[in-house]
């Protein structure tokens, strides 16, 4: 089982997108770097791309997105490595049927694949922390991993969440359910990348 970290930029993409829809769920993909050496201990999400807050389920248009993603993946060498997802119930943070139905099509591609569920109670400028689990399928099912937490990175992880949910930037964030009401809405968020960025 390959050891499985998230990025800074993907982190901060993931609970933003849960900020922006406090009322909704949410999902989205996370990308990795397109590593050919299948012997890796280790695989890092470095992006994330926001899909709905909709609907979760929705199968065409899920495709639709999925197939614009893999498009965009290829051109940057990079692969769908991941899922998450924020539940509807304030409270509710486990993983339920389309959750476990998405992370498993995405594992059959990509073996090490991990399912991230976002904890609603935390997804707060004040309480960043430990704001989700990640689960990697093993033999039996999804089980949870152990984050790191206290470290250099998580720190700056936490700090940078902050900052930038205080000065509102989940509202520049689009999803696919924007940018099909929309084209012009950039799913990408390169602009936000780059926000994200500043905050190293």
């Amino acid at each position: 089982m390959a050891d499985t970290s998230v990025s800074l930029q993907a982190h901060c993409k993931v609970l933003l997108h849960a900020a922006k829809y406090p009322h909704s769920a949410v999902n989205g993909v996370l990308l990795a770097e397109d590593s050919k050496n299948k012997d890796t201990k280790s695989h890092r999400c470095v992006d994330c791309i926001p899909l709905f807050h909709v609907s979760l389920g929705l199968s065409p248009m899920l495709e639709v997105a999925l197939l614009q993603i893999d498009a965009y993946c290829k051109s940057k060498g990079l692969v769908i490595a991941g899922y998450y997802q924020a539940n509807e119930n304030y409270n509710d943070n486990e993983m339920n049927h389309v959750a476990r139905t998405i992370g498993r099509k995405i594992q059959e591609n990509f073996h090490d694949a991990c399912v991230l569920m976002i904890d609603n109670r935390k997804v707060a400028a004040e309480t960043v922390s430990q704001a989700y689990k990640i689960y990697t399928f093993k033999e039996t099912g999804w089980g949870t991993i152990e984050k790191k937490g206290n470290t250099e990175e998580e720190i700056l992880k936490e700090e940078c969440v902050y900052a930038l949910m205080k000065s509102g930037a989940q509202r520049q964030l689009k999803d696919f359910d924007n940018h099909l009401n929309d084209v012009r809405n950039d799913w990408r968020n390169l602009e936000l990348n780059d926000m994200i960025a500043r905050c190293t």
